[in-house]
């Protein structure tokens, strides 16, 4: 598990710390887009996508060594890794991109001033986007909330287990 985390975090850096992060970057872009929703698209795959999943992959391989086998939950943590970056895709997908990229839109067209305004943040659009990045966050949600399980189910597995090997048993015999 704590591999498929490692695996997580090289593919958020390229398409969130790379792709959307050259996408918002450029200086002509930054013209258009500054402070515009196109930063989240960027902030949520670089953030929660590489430090996220580096933070997890490295909590695994520690907690890993330490939690005895009938404690540790291989299915539920599988489980938890594609829920949690199926959810961060369905929020980007359905959400945080066609958001962003409206709002981009609307800036090279009209100007960065009526992008930011209420006209555009309040558009019937902008207000669908929002609703339709719900379902990802629930995802996620749920993802989160089966490794917070996992956990807490390894920590009692640790402290449940002895601290100290039992000493084995010398037979004590005589021999003439």
């Amino acid at each position: 598990m704590p591999l498929k985390f490692f695996m997580a975090t090289c593919f958020w850096n390229l398409v969130g710390a790379g792709v959307f992060g050259f996408l918002i970057n450029p200086p002509i872009v930054l013209y258009y887009s500054q402070g515009l929703n196109t930063t989240p698209i960027h902030a949520h795959a670089a953030l929660y996508g590489v430090y996220g999943s580096l933070a997890i992959a490295l909590m695994l391989f520690a907690l890993r060594e330490i939690t005895p086998d009938h404690a540790w939950d291989e299915k539920n943590l599988n489980f938890s890794f594609w829920w949690i970056n199926i959810g961060l895709v369905v929020m980007m997908v359905f959400g945080l991109i066609p958001n962003g990229f409206y709002q981009l839109v609307q800036s090279i067209n009209h100007g960065t001033w009526y992008a930011r305004s209420a006209a555009v943040i309040s558009s019937p659009w902008m207000q669908w986007t929002v609703w339709l990045r719900i379902p990802g966050d629930i995802i996620f949600t749920v993802g989160a909330m089966m490794l917070i399980y996992c956990f807490g189910r390894a920590v009692v597995g640790i402290f449940q287990q002895p601290t100290q090997a039992p000493l084995p048993e010398v037979e004590l015999t005589k021999t003439v």
